[in-house]
C-alpha cells in the first residue's frame, strides 16, 4: 500500500497567507480597542483618514509603513540667474529681504523722488541718470520696475534637518564653516604660492583624517585674527599713501596745464559744483530740467577700505 504524498505549499503562497493572517489579527485588535474605548466613553479618532483613492492607499502602504513619515521641509525662494544680481550684491540682498515685487515697487517710487540716487550701485546710478535725462523720471521708474520683475524666481523645498544646499553653495564658505576655528582668520593658499613664499604665518587646517583641507587645488590655512587685522591695516596704509601720491601728481599736472588760463581751476576733493546757469543747457532742455539748481561734490579722489 503506497503512502500518500504530503502536499507541499508554494513558499510565495505561504508567505501571502501569513501576511493576510497578520493583517486580520491587527484589524481584530484595532476593533477590540475601539469597542473598549467606546465602552469607557472615549471618542477616539483614527490617526489617519481612510484612503479615498488608489494613490492615497499606495502612499500609506509604501511610504509611511515602509519608510516612515516624510521628513519635515521648508521652502526658500531663489532669485536668478540674472546679471543684475551678479553685479549688484546690494540689490540682491534687498530683493532677498523684501521680495521681488516689493523691491520693484519701492525702488520705482524712490526713483520718482530721488532719481538716480535711489540706487546705491554707481553703475546703476549712471544708467538711471542717462535714461532720466533722455526719457524722463516717470518713464524710467516704470521701466525699472518692469526690468526687475523680469528676474527669474522659483521656490525650492529643503529638508529641515539637513544642510541647506543654497546656504552652502560656495565650497570655500562650506569649508570654513566646517573646519574653521574661532578667533582664526582663514585663507586659501595655492601650492605654487606656498612653494615660492612659504606659509607666511598660516597654519594648514587638517580634516578629521589628518589630511589638509583642500577645495579644488587650494589649501585652507588659518592665522590669528589679530595678526590678519594688523596686516590688513598695514597694507591699507601703504595703499592709501600710494593713492595720495597719485592724487597729488594728477592735481599738480592739471594745475600746470591750466597755468595762465583764466576761468579754470582744479576742483579739490569735497568741493561742490552747482548747475545754475540756464545757458549751459540751452541746447538740451531735458538736461536743463534734470540738473538745473542741483549740486554735487566733485574732485579727484580714490578711496579704498579694508
Amino acid at each position: 500500500m503506497s503512502t500518500p504524498k504530503k502536499k507541499v505549499m508554494d513558499p510565495a503562497e505561504a508567505a501571502n497567507k501569513q501576511i493576510l493572517a497578520d493583517i486580520a489579527r491587527r484589524n481584530e485588535q484595532k476593533e477590540a480597542e475601539k469597542a473598549l474605548a467606546a465602552d469607557i466613553g472615549l471618542d477616539l479618532k483614527p490617526e489617519r483618514p481612510e484612503a479615498k483613492n488608489a494613490f492615497e492607499f499606495l502612499a500609506e502602504e509604501w511610504d509611511r509603513k515602509s519608510f516612515g513619515d516624510p521628513p519635515a521641509t521648508y521652502t526658500r525662494i531663489v532669485y536668478g540667474p540674472d546679471p543684475l544680481l551678479n553685479s549688484c550684491p546690494d540689490m540682491k540682498s534687498q530683493i532677498e529681504s523684501l521680495g521681488l515685487e516689493r523691491y520693484a515697487e519701492a525702488t520705482a517710487d524712490a526713483i520718482k523722488v530721488k532719481q538716480e540716487k535711489a540706487a546705491v550701485d554707481p553703475i546703476m546710478q549712471r544708467g538711471l541718470r542717462g535714461a532720466i535725462a533722455r526719457f524722463g523720471v516717470a518713464c524710467v521708474a516704470d521701466a525699472f520696475r518692469k526690468r526687475i520683475l523680469q528676474i527669474p524666481q522659483r521656490t525650492v523645498e529643503v529638508e529641515a534637518d539637513g544642510e541647506d544646499p543654497l546656504l552652502l553653495a560656495n565650497p570655500l564658505e562650506e569649508a570654513v564653516i566646517r573646519y574653521g576655528s574661532p578667533g582664526m582668520a582663514p585663507k586659501f593658499l595655492s601650492e605654487r604660492c606656498i612653494q615660492h613664499f612659504g606659509l607666511r604665518g598660516y597654519v594648514v587646517v587638517k580634516n578629521e583624517n589628518g589630511d589638509p583641507v583642500k577645495v579644488g587645488t587650494l589649501i585652507m590655512g588659518e592665522i590669528p585674527e589679530r595678526i590678519a587685522e594688523a596686516r590688513r591695516r598695514h597694507y591699507l596704509e601703504e595703499s592709501n599713501a600710494a593713492l595720495a601720491g597719485i592724487e597729488d601728481g594728477f592735481r599738480g599736472s592739471v594745475e600746470r596745464d591750466l597755468r595762465g588760463k583764466e576761468g579754470f581751476s582744479v576742483l579739490r576733493s569735497g568741493e561742490n559744483i552747482s548747475a545754475q546757469a540756464a545757458g549751459d543747457f540751452a541746447d538740451d532742455p531735458a538736461l536743463a530740467a534734470t540738473y538745473l539748481g542741483r549740486s554735487r561734490a566733485t574732485g579727484f579722489r580714490v578711496e579704498r577700505q579694508a
